[in-house]
């Protein structure tokens, strides 16, 4: 396997707590693609207990992966089914819980934020919502190179390199809407912000003009958008303090506890509880290490903002 960690200085692995068969990297880009890109990643397992291991995946911003696993991998949504995954493929933004089913090998990664993708692709990004594509159709140039400079590597700690080159040559010019974009994705992780007219009036954008920025950026209306983070953040803050039933940690935003349960069954398809009662030791120790090496457990509640180092020499 891939050997655990991050080319941040003082980062522990075992901090991430992994199964013995699995490993994990997370890498903050190149400090120029600040805000553009969130991460780099690289999940490895190995072994008889990785064969039809089942995770979960929560709602996230545009992702690129390459599945570099000999066995085929699986990513399930409510009404869609995405088997065999692309070797090289585009990952639109997603509204529900997603299950992976794979039997080991590598998975890297690039977490893409909204203005990232503008950048790069200048796509309608509705275009793509709970929607997988090749690579190759949204990034023509250099798809196949990249692939085979992957599979080349030691599919490690070199791979921050690899990318680092090819995201810097490939996204050295701003966006027309890049500002907007940019406003809009702290603004939607700013918690005295609770609905749309309020978002409207703090980007300075007439309500019709946000939904289209929201739209064609983003991926879904703007509501929705609100909705989803508020839902993550109070999951999230449910999941890494291993409670089922301390409701005082969800979004103060919910008018009550029924609100939140609603969310669940749209974001999750199931109550809150029984999410929090699965077994997801891949998905704990993501957000584990996630949330030491770049501040915050998942892509979608962070703008992008990197961490200089290690705050707490962990």
């Amino acid at each position: 396997m891939i050997e655990s960690g991050s080319h941040m200085p003082g980062i522990d692995p075992a901090k991430f707590k992994l199964l013995s068969h699995g490993a994990m990297r997370w890498e903050q880009p190149h400090e120029s693609l600040e805000g553009l890109i969130g991460d780099y990643f690289i999940f490895d397992s190995e072994g008889p207990l990785s064969i039809g291991s089942v995770e979960w995946m929560l709602p996230n911003w545009p992702v690129i992966r390459f599945a570099l696993a000999a066995n085929p991998m699986t990513i399930e949504g409510p009404d869609w089914r995405w088997s065999p995954l692309l070797e090289a493929g585009f990952y639109g933004p997603t509204s529900r819980v997603l299950k992976h089913t794979s039997s080991g090998g590598v998975t890297i990664g690039v977490s893409l934020t909204p203005a990232g993708v503008a950048r790069l692709f200048d796509i309608d990004v509705s275009q793509y919502r709970d929607r997988m594509v090749p690579l190759q159709s949204v990034l023509p140039d250099g798809c196949e190179e990249l692939v085979a400079e992957l599979r080349a590597s030691d599919q490690g700690p070199a791979v921050k390199a690899i990318f680092d080159r090819f995201f810097l040559a490939r996204m050295k010019r701003p966006h027309p809407a890049e500002p907007k974009i940019m406003a809009l994705n702290r603004l939607l992780l700013d918690q005295e912000i609770q609905n749309v007219r309020d978002l409207a009036s703090a980007i300075n954008l007439p309500i019709h003009s946000l939904a289209r920025l929201a739209k064609k950026r983003f991926g879904f209306p703007t509501k929705m958008l609100l909705t989803r983070t508020r839902f993550l953040r109070s999951l999230i803050a449910l999941k890494l303090a291993d409670s089922l039933h301390d409701y005082r940690l969800i979004d103060e935003s919910y008018s009550d506890t029924s609100h939140f349960l609603r969310d669940s069954e749209r974001f999750l398809g199931m109550t809150a509880r029984r999410f929090l009662k699965l077994d997801t030791p891949f998905l704990d120790a993501v957000l584990r290490a996630r949330q030491l090496i770049l501040g915050t457990a998942t892509p979608a509640l962070g703008p992008a903002i990197y961490k200089k180092s290690d705050p707490e020499n962990l």
